[in-house]
């Protein structure tokens, strides 16, 4: 009986948190005006989330995410930006790709584009826990992203599979997205990633 009451506590705790942090990464996304908080609020986020599944459950929430916040305020907004406008290429390229006309050269452009996407998503799914976690150069975040995607290929999948279901979740009950939103996506993606990470190798 104990041992239970135990666990719906732990499960009460964790569902409040992803709350709080939903709330938390909104507000301070709008502080920035998105323009430069959407990124520090995504790293803050992961940053706690990172925290309480490798280190401690028990921690001072908006302590932390506040300090995040303003600790990666620059570095999160450049490897965010570098990120966002490759992606923005790409989709630009693809669009470009649809309007050629098929031939050899068009099929060789489309497949090189296809490989590409699929290195970019990717590195996207690993790209923000390995920020969090790791003190590299803004070079070598997106590099240790793909390797780790790639080296961990069973992880990749599941993570695929558990963010699916995030997403089914969403379109069944929308109004969770208003209660958990992006911290029960980041939750997934950072616990997964946990699981490729030594414990000892965190940088404040």
């Amino acid at each position: 009986m104990f041992e239970m009451s135990k666990w719906y506590i732990r499960v009460g705790t964790l569902a409040f948190n992803l709350v709080l942090l939903n709330i938390l990464w909104i507000l301070f996304s709008f502080l920035g005006l998105f323009i430069v908080g959407f990124f520090p609020a995504t790293a803050a986020l992961f940053a706690v989330l990172k925290q309480m599944i490798m280190e401690d459950e028990d921690i001072a929430v908006f302590k932390l995410f506040f300090k995040k916040f303003k600790s990666e305020f620059v570095m999160s907004n450049l490897i965010g930006y570098i990120t966002l406008i490759f992606g923005v290429v790409l989709y630009v390229d693809i669009r470009v790709l649809q309007q050629l006309d098929s031939g050899f050269l068009q099929l060789a452009l489309a497949s090189a584009t296809v490989v590409i996407s699929i290195v970019y998503l990717l590195t996207l799914l690993y790209i923000f826990p390995i920020f969090v976690h790791f003190d590299m150069k803004l070079w070598q975040y997106p590099k240790h992203a793909l390797i780790l995607a790639i080296a961990k290929p069973f992880h990749t999948i599941f993570l695929l599979v558990l963010l699916a279901l995030v997403v089914m979740l969403y379109m069944i009950i929308p109004a969770l997205i208003f209660v958990f939103g992006m911290s029960l996506v980041a939750y997934v993606m950072t616990k997964i990633a946990s699981y490729s990470f030594p414990r000892k190798e965190y940088v404040s």
